[in-house]
């Protein structure tokens, strides 16, 4: 398989069980999946530099960041504002002050978040 077939997913999460979860449901489907566990800009810029996500899946709480801050940024930055955001979160995410391609609740149904990340990736 070649690696310009791969696809990437960015996870921005402050629990590493998320983590865990989201690459073993991704992993078996071949995608390469990178964990930040913190939502700080300037690492989280250079990450996005340097491993070329081709999705971002966002918690909404990641420390003391907020995933709704930090996908208006990703959305307002010409380099990141085509890129797929999708907001994670056990909270009610009506009214969420940004703008994110797609959301999942937590606890997520499996099947749910893997066909929402496939039609992203799809397009």
């Amino acid at each position: 398989m070649s690696n310009a077939l791969v696809k990437k997913i960015l996870v921005v999460d402050d629990d590493e069980n998320i983590h865990d979860i989201i690459k073993l449901i991704f992993e078996e489907e071949h995608y390469h999946i990178k964990g930040v566990l913190d939502g700080d800009d300037l690492r989280l810029e250079e990450t996005i530099d340097y491993f070329q996500p081709d999705l971002i899946l966002l918690d909404i709480f990641i420390g003391k960041h907020d995933g709704r801050d930090i996908c208006n940024k990703l959305k307002h930055n010409p380099k990141t504002a085509s890129l797929p955001v999708i907001l994670l979160s056990a909270l009610n995410m009506d009214n969420l002050s940004c703008s994110p391609d797609d959301t999942i609740e937590k606890p997520f149904d499996i099947t749910d978040l893997q066909q929402k990340v496939k039609a992203l990736l799809d397009k």
